[in-house]
């Protein structure tokens, strides 16, 4: 896992010094989102990088450590490390208005209590899809509304009947598609 973490973490800041072309607007923004944050304390953070006056790089990641025990003994659990590398189109000029967004991601996951007691590890690799707008509130700051989803494989795909992982209910891969992003965030734009 140390692995894929130092992997996406190279690829990321190659892409933010790599940029070969100028654009005539601002050309770098960092953002975090705060419906991610609500889901269950998951870090995470998107850098792009604008290529011309309608599109933009991006790269972004997940981080989700918990393990959160309620009073009625339920334990909540959505640990992840996610990457994900992508590109946005800006019908107008970017970070400004409408944008529509493609990206390729990767996640390591487990989950349990968020809609049963099993406990459910894997990898996922996928591509994803997203929409949304920004809205200027200063010259730097901006308010992104959006939504987006993926889809792709589970690999090593677990799920366990108990939270002690000992017994294994199901095993393997499988395919989804499913609602990957409710975007309501804050970005800096450099």
């Amino acid at each position: 896992m140390k692995k894929n973490i130092r992997n996406i973490i190279i690829i990321i800041a190659v892409l933010l010094v790599a940029n070969p072309r100028t654009a005539d607007a601002q050309k770098v923004s960092v953002s975090t989102n705060m419906l991610t944050w609500a889901n269950l304390g998951t870090a995470n953070v998107d850098a792009n990088v604008s290529v011309s006056k309608h599109f933009t790089l991006f790269a972004g990641a997940k981080y989700n450590p918990w393990e959160i025990r309620t009073k009625s003994q339920v334990t909540l659990m959505n640990q992840q490390i996610t990457g994900y590398l992508g590109a946005k189109y800006w019908p107008w000029h970017v970070y400004s208005g409408w944008w529509i967004g493609a990206k390729a991601q990767f996640q390591d996951f487990d989950q349990a209590g968020l809609w049963s007691q099993n406990l459910v590890s894997g990898k996922a690799l996928g591509l994803g899809l997203s929409a949304g707008y920004s809205i200027m509130i200063s010259e730097h700051i901006n308010l992104d509304l959006g939504i987006g989803g993926w889809g792709g494989r589970v690999l090593n795909y677990v799920g366990y009947k108990d939270l002690g992982g000992i017994e294994a209910a199901t095993k393997g891969s499988r395919n989804f598609v499913f609602l990957d992003n409710m975007i309501v965030a804050f970005a800096y734009i450099f």
